[in-house]
């Protein structure tokens, strides 16, 4: 059977949007290729929703499936997509998956155009359904999924999860990998963070739930892109990289055996580092490494985060020490934000660009499935703007009981300029 999977496009391109490839429906594509089906892939990322460029795909390729991941700030033109290929051929079963519709899929299967949600990890879902297409199995039977019967939303059981290192590698060779500004990027865990921020909705999705693949499995992997692709470098994009701290030590260990052929940028929290451990890193190839600040007042950071500023600095300190580029995002506002703490977050900015780092700052933005979402009237926040395609972080799309939108624009404007920092990630 033939399945295209579609990565669903921010509604405003920017060069952020074509960052690193679609991982997700790589795995996807990967998964039930491996099982004897004809897959295409095709990344508006890249382009932007282009409608001509969509019916071409569908004329040539004519799928019997079509699945489309969505975020919440790519949702719009999921739907429209899904709109689109139903115009084309309504026989088309029309499939959704990704962190918005796993979060809000009773929302998502009454678009026009949607047959099925998928809820959470879509592999095995996406491969029976693929049964129920052909007629082979009911929809009722399979796990993880969400449809409609007679008009009513229907939430199948949910699936189990996973085993990582029982899936097969992302299918890259179905992406045009030289459009990306970094294009080998390596998933090294399935599940979420731990750390259940209210900003988040990791947690939401995946319960706290972390499965890391085996180091040597990772490992295999980048053999792969460097034998295979040519890859240089290469950032893993685990929302924390060093989580397990024995976990990167033996996958240090493990990328012995490359030799060197490869650099490599993370992310982590600045309370999972150390200066040992940094080093080792550091002597294995790492060049980068991202922290989530988030705030530069204390009294915020143990609202929303759990952090503390010192460890934040001697993170930030260890880290350029050990000759790795680093970079502190922060955001605005959180509910507990005043004048005050605003300033103080924009001098904190200032205090880690002096000690090497670079700052990234974006807005707050109520996903679906935070605290910040779910709670906001019981956190005096109120929300904006119900444009889906608003939620990308760059926009400002909620105010609190202390700071109005226009306030907190006129304070952003003013201390990152008088800062000299990049005012959005």
């Amino acid at each position: 059977m033939r399945i295209l999977l579609i990565n669903s496009p921010v509604s405003r391109l920017s060069p952020h949007a074509r960052v690193a490839p679609p991982l997700g429906i790589a795995y996807l594509a990967a998964h039930v290729r491996a099982h004897g089906h004809e897959v295409d892939i095709l990344d508006f990322n890249i382009s932007g929703y282009n409608p001509r460029r969509l019916a071409l795909a569908l004329k040539r390729f004519e799928p019997a499936i079509v699945g489309i991941s969505a975020f919440t700030e790519t949702y719009p033109n999921a739907a429209a997509i899904a709109r689109q290929v139903k115009e084309y051929d309504p026989q088309i079963t029309v499939v959704m998956g990704g962190p918005h519709p796993s979060i809000l899929p009773d929302d998502v299967v009454v678009e026009s155009g949607v047959d099925y949600v998928v809820v959470g990890e879509g592999e095995a879902t996406l491969l029976e359904l693929i049964d129920v297409s052909a007629g082979l199995k009911l929809p009722s039977d399979v796990a993880g999924l969400v449809w409609q019967r007679d008009g009513e939303v229907v939430h199948n059981p949910r699936r189990q999860l996973l085993d990582p290192d029982s899936l097969d590698l992302p299918a890259r060779d179905l992406l045009s990998l030289e459009f990306y500004a970094d294009p080998f990027n390596v998933l090294t865990a399935r599940g979420g963070c731990p750390y259940r921020c209210p900003f988040c909705s990791a947690s939401y999705i995946w319960s706290g739930k972390h499965r890391p693949r085996s180091p040597k499995a990772v490992v295999d992997e980048l053999e792969t892109l460097v034998r295979g692709y040519g890859a240089s470098y290469l950032f893993f994009v685990d929302d924390i990289f060093t989580l397990r701290r024995d976990w990167v030590v033996e996958l240090m260990g493990e990328m012995e055996r490359l030799g060197g052929a490869i650099t490599w940028g993370c992310g982590t929290r600045v309370d999972r580092v150390d200066e040992e451990l940094i080093a080792l890193m550091a002597s294995h190839g790492c060049v980068g490494i991202q922290y989530g600040v988030e705030s530069g007042s204390q009294t915020v950071l143990d609202s929303v985060k759990g952090i503390d500023k010192d460890a934040a600095l001697d993170a930030v300190r260890m880290s350029v020490a050990a000759g790795i580029r680093t970079t502190a995002s922060f955001m605005v506002p959180f509910p507990e934000d005043t004048e005050d703490t605003l300033r103080e977050t924009f001098a904190f900015m200032s205090v880690l660009k002096d000690e090497g780092a670079e700052i990234l700052m974006s807005y707050t933005t109520p996903y679906p499935g935070t605290a910040f979402f779910e709670q906001a009237n019981e956190l005096g926040i109120t929300i904006l703007s119900d444009d889906w395609g608003e939620y990308d972080a760059k926009h400002l799309v909620m105010e609190t009981a202390n700071l109005s939108a226009a306030r907190i624009e006129e304070i952003v404007n003013e201390e990152a300029a008088r800062a000299g920092l990049v005012k959005l990630a």
